[in-house]
């Protein structure tokens, strides 16, 4: 799905929050985008258009409104959805059969227009219906992988299940002395700093996560998608990367991370977080790596645990 939402090096396709169409259910069973959406939330849905031809501009419709927090431009919005062409009824992508929501920058044109326009301002825990025009999708290139025409209108289903910001505070309480010789400060809503005693060195080999602040959420699964925020240091303390700095033209954001084998059964650095609570904040130390030049790079990370879900599964 990434790679069909995602806009990639290619074309923009804007971030406009301004509202467009109806919101609400017609006078028909088909409602106002002449579509019918069978099953509940959180299940894969069944989808059926009237005949002819679909509306010519963004309709969102909510099916089912949720209890939770808005969603707000610049979040990363957590969601399950299927996706739909209007012309033949393909369903051209979907998460539910994958068995793991997939999670996006909102608002922001990391995705296409019609999702930016469409589910900024929607509430967590809704069932929405976007009815998205061409030049609100894939414009007039398409997506040949998709089976996407450059004229095709396309029907989404998402559920939005969680969203999370930079400035989201973690429900956690801090660790009155951490295990370790660094010093980690910083309000839980804020990036994190580190001061690092002169002289360190990195280990041998990583040590095991270090809880700077427990959180008050279920325990990470052991294979599973963790939603974080990240700052990764060298062992001099200076930052090198992180989710609060802006990348190529847009604001930083949270991101996912993966716990536990991954599809292939690879392992990775941070399988160690399994079993911290949801809502933590702890300190990483991250196996050596080779930058672009070769160079072995050392380093460690304080990672804000945000959110968990299953790890989809490998498609085919």
């Amino acid at each position: 799905m990434r790679k069909l939402l995602s806009v990639v090096a290619v074309v923009a396709l804007g971030s406009s929050l301004a509202a467009c169409g109806s919101e609400s259910g017609g006078n028909d069973d088909f409602g106002a985008a002449g579509v019918k959406v069978e099953s509940e939330f959180g299940k894969k849905p069944t989808v059926t258009h009237r005949d002819g031809e679909p509306e010519k501009t963004l309709v969102t419709e909510v099916l089912k409104e949720g209890d939770g927090p808005e969603v707000k431009k610049g979040e990363l919005l957590t969601a399950n959805y299927l996706g739909q062409i209007w012309r033949d009824g393909k369903v051209f992508d979907n998460s539910y059969d994958r068995g793991a929501p997939s999670s996006f920058p909102i608002g922001v044109g990391g995705v296409i227009a019609g999702w930016d326009e469409g589910l900024v301002g929607k509430k967590i825990g809704s069932r929405v219906l976007l009815s998205i025009p061409s030049d609100k999708g894939y414009k007039e290139q398409g997506n040949e992988q998709a089976g996407i025409k450059g004229d095709d209108t396309l029907i989404f289903v998402v559920d939005l299940v969680s969203a999370a910001a930079n400035d989201t505070k973690l429900d956690a309480d801090p660790v009155a002395a951490p295990a370790t010789k660094f010093k980690v400060t910083g309000e839980l809503n804020a990036e994190p700093k580190v001061t690092v005693p002169a002289g360190s060195k990195p280990p041998a080999k990583p040590g095991k996560p270090v809880v700077i602040a427990t959180g008050k959420g279920k325990p990470v699964d052991k294979s599973s998608t963790v939603v974080a925020r990240y700052v990764i240091f060298d062992y001099a303390g200076k930052k090198q990367a992180s989710t609060w700095d802006g990348q190529q033209g847009q604001a930083g954001a949270p991101a996912e991370l993966q716990v536990g084998p991954g599809p292939t059964g690879q392992t990775g650095a941070l399988d160690a977080l399994a079993g911290i609570p949801v809502g933590s904040r702890v300190l990483v130390e991250l196996p050596p790596s080779k930058d672009d030049k070769g160079k072995t790079v050392n380093a460690f990370a304080v990672i804000d645990l945000m959110n968990n879900f299953p790890a989809g599964k490998q498609q085919k």
